[in-house]
This record gives structure tokens, sequence and C-alpha cells, in this order.
């Protein structure tokens, strides 16, 4: 049974919580962790079961900031300057003919998104065996510095930029400059195919480590008395060396620095796909550290700000009503195919087989798969969360394009179930990403169906599966 984890100052208004969570509704717009920091002194800390602030989680380009950092501290050392040119950086890995444009980009235009290209070319690294070369061979339509462009493959040659200089791949070289200074553990940061940190996508922390980045750069670069980055460095990051005026809602068209977005209001933020935050308000004092899963990210800022304007208010409202994000349940046990073992067909999961198993001890549905090397259990709760750690392929959500696919990835999930004669469906929540997924498991005689309701985020081919009663 997972439990809601709930600390608030005495001094917080809950009026103003409640009004901030109120605005997000659950199996739409979701807060999964919150927490806040004023005056150096954590005020919130929240997560409503079955999530944890201490869930390492894929928060999609909220690894930006983090991969800026490493940058951060090369620059600081003098082993990299902000003017130092890609072609320079990168000789052996040119195309035949370098254009005039590839010629000027800098590492600055790569730091803030303007390297020229009109669009993202991450597509291109995520489908090759050289990463930086993918990128180089890329048109550079625009003179860099001139165009504004949000690209993930940008971030991602920042991480080769940071393993060819320090001879480590990105996520080592940060555990020894940031992570181990910070006391941020178990981290894990997915790959391209070359081996490479995806740099712009793909890392997993948890709200904790989020929020130690944020009070990072508003006591700009020092960290319990000691200076881990430079104040200048922390300055640039978090200035609008980008012009992205046309970008689209205010939060979205304020100023680009090195890998952090602008407020329109105040201050600066790291910010990641379906909602992930890091949000530095210097006037207030204040970090916030979010992770969502939600689909208008301006209004979650929106929602942010006015929490900001009014968490210390006064007020006489006793508790914190926290989202509910309720576990389903049946007064039907079972669905009739269970202790059956399946044949599946070619999938892109690579599963071949499944059976269901119903523990009464637990009062919860076992979904057993197999790739044909292991076997693993999703577990799911009759009106509880049941927790399951596996490992597979194609089975967690992502970006798909933008983001590797490892032959097999972990997997934490909460998820409940209901059953009927020849149906069983599985509410899934994973613990380790933002996304939540349905599972649709229907029996028709010797035929088993499989269906996955998700919000576009697997692979294409992936929405349903075929078995066969052995």
């Amino acid at each position: 049974m997972t439990n809601s984890s709930i600390y608030t100052d005495p001094r917080v208004s809950r009026r103003a919580l409640n009004e901030f969570f109120a605005k997000f509704r659950p199996e739409r717009d979701e807060i999964h962790t919150l927490q806040i920091f004023a005056d150096d002194a954590m005020v919130v800390r929240i997560a409503p079961a079955p999530y944890s602030p201490t869930d390492k989680r894929e928060i999609y380009s909220l690894s930006k900031s983090f991969c800026s950092t490493a940058v951060g501290f090369l620059c600081d050392e003098g082993r990299l300057s902000v003017e130092d040119r890609i072609v320079d950086l990168f000789p052996d890995k040119l195309p035949d003919v370098v254009s005039e444009n590839l010629a000027k980009m800098r590492v600055k235009h790569v730091l803030s998104m303007n390297t020229g290209h009109p669009s993202c070319v991450m597509y291109h690294m995520v489908h090759s065996e050289d990463a930086a070369r993918a990128f180089l061979a890329q048109e550079v339509v625009y003179e860099p510095g001139t165009h504004f462009a949000y690209n993930t493959g940008a971030t991602c040659l920042l991480s080769c930029i940071v393993e060819r200089i320090s001879g480590m791949k990105l996520v080592d070289f940060l555990t020894w400059k940031l992570f181990l200074p910070l006391g941020i553990t178990d981290v894990r940061w997915n790959r391209v195919p070359d081996g490479t940190n995806e740099g712009g996508c793909g890392i997993h922390v948890c709200s904790d480590d989020i929020a130690k980045l944020g009070l990072l750069y508003l006591h700009k670069g020092m960290w319990n008395g000691k200076r881990l980055l430079s104040e200048e460095w922390v300055n640039a990051a978090a200035s609008p060396v980008s012009d992205n005026s046309m970008n689209g809602t205010p939060d979205w068209c304020a100023g680009y620095g090195y890998q952090f977005w602008c407020n329109y209001r105040e201050g600066f933020r790291g910010d990641g796909a379906f909602g992930q935050l890091c949000v530095v308000l210097p006037e207030h004092n204040m970090v916030f550290a979010i992770q969502t899963e939600l689909g208008d990210m301006q209004r979650e800022m929106d929602a942010v700000m006015e929490l900001a304007e009014h968490l210390f208010d006064a007020d006489d409202t006793a508790s914190v009503i926290l989202p509910a994000y309720e576990a389903v349940g049946s007064a039907q046990k079972t669905a009739g195919f269970e202790n059956t073992f399946y044949r599946l067909e070619e999938n892109p999961m690579g599963w071949t087989g499944v059976y269901f198993v119903y523990d009464t001890a637990c009062d919860e549905m076992q979904a057993v798969f197999s790739d044909g090397t292991d076997q693993y259990i999703l577990r799911a709760g009759n009106g509880h969360w049941a927790e399951s750690l596996i490992t597979a392929k194609k089975v967690k959500p992502k970006l798909v394009d933008l983001m590797s696919t490892p032959d097999k990835e972990r997997c934490r999930t909460a998820a409940s179930y209901t059953a009927e004669e020849g149906n069983l469906t599985f509410r899934v929540r994973y613990l380790n990403c933002p996304h939540r997924m349905v599972y649709t498991f229907t029996a028709d005689g010797d035929l088993l169906k499989l269906r996955f309701e998700n919000r576009g985020l697997l692979d294409r081919d992936a929405a349903e599966i075929t078995a066969h009663r052995c």
C-alpha cells in the first residue's frame, strides 16, 4: 500500500495550496510531486499516493539544465569556452563540405538553441551510430545566433562535447562535479546508440534532486558555503541570450539562456515535457520543484507564480486537500482466464508469452510476461495500488523519436485493476516517468487481445497485441 507524502511548514497557507491543487484535475492535468524552498528552508514537500518525492523519474527536457551545468564546469575550469567553434571541437566528424553557417556555429549557439537549424535534429541523432556526426550533417539554414529553434539535438551535442573534453560520460562527469557535492545518488541517464548520454532528455532524478539544482542556481553557484559554479556562469545561463519572442505563450517567449528559460514575470527555470519544472524565483528567494503529467504548461506556470505570491498568506484553513489518484477495484475478483498460458504473436515489446494469477492473500491480479529469456510480474491491486519493478523492452511511455529506445528499460509501476467475465483492465501509473496507461486484456475463445491506451508515447505498432491459448 502506497501512502501520500505531505509536509508543510506551519507558516504556509493551506488555502493557497488547496487553490493551487484545485487547478489540476486527476486523470487530466495532474501534480505528482511539489516541493518549495523559501529562504533556504523546505516549506512544502508533497506527493499524493502512489507517488513519492524520492521517485527517480524521467524528466524530459529538464535534463537540459543538468547538461548545461556540466558545460559550465568545463568553462569555469578553462577547458572550454562558449566562443569555441563547433568545427574545431569535432574536426574528425565534419561533412565533406562545411557550410559557411556551420563554420560560424559556436558553443554559445548550441547552449542557447540558436544553432541555425530550422527545427530539432534529435531524430537523426537517435537513429545514428554517431550522434555528433549526425548533428554536423544537418543543414544549417540560418546564420547561428539569428534564429531560435528549440533543439534537443543541440543539447545532445553538448553531451558529446563534455565527453570529448572530459574523457568521461556526461553522467559520470556530473557525478564527480555536481551529484556527489549535492548528495544526489542513483541517477540514470539514457544513451543514444553510440553510447553518449542523451543530454537533452533521459535523465532520471527525483524532486529532491531537482530542488537541489534550483538551490545551487538560486545561490549563484554556492552550495553549503562552497563555490561549485562561478557566478558568471549562473548569470549567463539564466539571462536571455536568445530572442524567442515569437515562440508562443508568455513564459516561452521571454528569452532563453544556456538551457534555461527566462520567466516573463520573475526568475528563470528548467522545464520538461508534460510539466516537469525547476523554477528559480530570486526576488521571492524561492525554488519550486514539480513533477507532473499535464498539457498546458503556461497554466502551470501561472499557478506557480500565484502560489508564490500567496504562499504565506494568513488563513484558518485546517488542512491541505491533496489530489486523489484513486485505485480502481471490483467485486468480481477474476476474469475466468487465469492460470492459462497464452503464446503471443510477434510484437514490438518482444514478449513471447503471458498468463494471469489472482493472489488471494494480497487481493491482487498478476500478469506474468515472458520475453523468452526472463519473466516479470506486473501487479495490480483490487481497490489499492500494487507496485512492480520490471525490466522490459519498449514498455515505458516516452517521447518516441526524440529519445533512444534501450533493449530493456527499468519500469516502476503502481497499478490497480477491475475484472469481469472475459475481461481484465489494469490502470497503470508509472513511477519513473510522468505517464499512466490502461492495459485491457480480453479473452474470446482461444484468443487473447492486449490493448494499450496512452498518449501516443509507445511504439506505434504496440497499441494491440494478439495471443493464443496453448
